[in-house]
């Protein structure tokens, strides 16, 4: 045999004994934290009153580079950095479940952790994680109609195929600009969902909170200005929206599915600043309606997402809305998925750029623009297969386009990566 092709077939065949080995490392690891993960769970018995105690803790660091290219004019703020890192989400969280069909549940906030940079008058200044709590409900079955549940407390609102998914579950590093464009977070307020099975779901969300949208009046009374503890968390008098949703799955094979979703959001109050600011009916949610449609396609190792918004008068002043977001992912293997993301917005300075997390953080660039175009590279690496949301490590590539006034106003990539564990 050829000495050439005999040494090629050695080398081939320890790279693969190398591979093995290291594939043999990581599913002990995977056990080791899946059996750690089972410890989590303090207490289960079903003959009792309080059938389940179980904890959860979620975590992400990550970090970001903003490359702006500078040809119209944006860069980076005096004193500032193209780079930041930071916890950008440490909860611990609890579930118990009752045997009345009841489960209570919350996420708090770990405070006091290092969080993004932001910079002001040419200075850099460390910001810090602060303490509060995520979300709390008490969620209760009714038993007497199958698929029926009621849910009280502070809830995350359902809107958007993005933001409808769990942070730990997202296949980008960041959301999109469609799913970020209503700067939604927690909200106080009610959750009827219906259920009656594993393929259609339908709910009603009736929210109130001053954290609902980014931009607040000071004036108010109960604004929550602070943005800490519980102080201006309550008040349903100029805050109140609801967000109807449904959505179905359908050709449900061993190898994808079909699902469509459609969400409805409205705002109900009419009395912000006595109805004299820009957008006075439109401040729980940023908008008075907005629509949500969304699809998603899973076919072996294929799965894609499409989400289309629209939304009308908007409360910062500016015009109508509408957005766009494409996103198919491919698992090359069991543990590495490549992601591609583009989203398309359009709407007289009604675009929020500032939905991106670092871009107006680190740059001059303009907060609302006219239109958006952004494409997103990236790729997860799961060290489970079997539950991939349990540890990952996520890479990613934007380039943002932004046009305002009839002019390109801000160009440029966002690097960034995360890990990102949910226990």
């Amino acid at each position: 045999m050829n000495k050439s092709i005999f040494g090629t077939l050695v080398a081939a065949a320890v790279a693969m004994g190398g591979a093995v080995q290291a594939e043999s490392m990581l599913d002990s690891a995977a056990a080791e934290l899946q059996s750690w993960k089972k410890g989590m769970t303090v207490y289960e018995n079903k003959d009792n009153f309080v059938t389940k105690v179980r904890f959860a803790w979620m975590e992400q660091y990550q970090m970001a580079s903003v490359q702006p290219n500078g040809s119209n004019g944006v860069h980076l703020k005096d004193g500032g950095s193209p780079f930041n890192h930071e916890f950008r989400r440490s909860w611990v969280g609890v579930y118990v479940d009752f045997n009345t069909g009841t489960q209570f549940h919350s996420w708090a906030r770990i405070g006091g952790l290092p969080y993004r940079h932001t910079f002001k008058n040419g200075r850099t200044v460390r910001g810090f994680s602060y303490t509060d709590l995520f979300d709390i409900w008490v969620k209760q079955d009714i038993k007497t109609v199958k698929g029926l549940s009621v849910k009280a407390g502070k809830l995350k609102p359902l809107f958007t195929t993005d933001y409808s998914t769990s942070s730990s579950a997202l296949a980008c590093v960041e959301r999109s600009f469609v799913g970020n464009q209503y700067a939604l977070d927690s909200n106080w307020g009610l959750d009827v969902t219906y259920a009656p099975n594993k393929e259609d779901t339908f709910y009603l969300q009736l929210l109130a909170n001053d954290r609902a949208n980014a931009s607040k009046s000071n004036s108010h009374r109960d604004v929550y200005r602070d943005g800490r503890g519980l102080k201006g968390e309550f008040g349903w008098e100029d805050k109140f929206y609801a967000i109807a949703g449904a959505s179905h799955k359908f050709n449900v094979t061993d190898s994808g599915y079909h699902k469509v979703s459609v969400q409805y959001a409205h705002d109900f109050n009419n009395s912000y600043d006595n109805g004299t600011a820009p957008g006075a009916n439109c401040y729980g949610i940023g908008v008075k309606d907005a629509l949500s449609v969304g699809y998603e396609i899973k076919k072996d190792k294929w799965l894609f997402l499409a989400n289309i918004v629209g939304n009308c008068e908007m409360q910062n002043g500016g015009g109508n809305n509408i957005g766009l977001q494409l996103q198919p992912v491919y698992s090359l293997t069991d543990r590495v998925d490549l992601v591609f993301r583009y989203t398309g917005m359009t709407g007289d300075n009604a675009c929020k750029l500032a939905a991106d997390r670092y871009i107006c953080t680190n740059t001059t660039a303009s907060s609302w623009v006219d239109s958006i175009n952004a494409f997103y590279f990236g790729a997860d690496f799961y060290l489970a297969p079997k539950d991939k949301n349990m540890l990952k490590l996520m890479i990613g590539a934007e380039y943002t386009t932004a046009r305002k006034n009839g002019a390109d106003c801000y160009n440029g990539w966002e690097y960034t990566s995360a890990v990102r564990w949910n226990f």
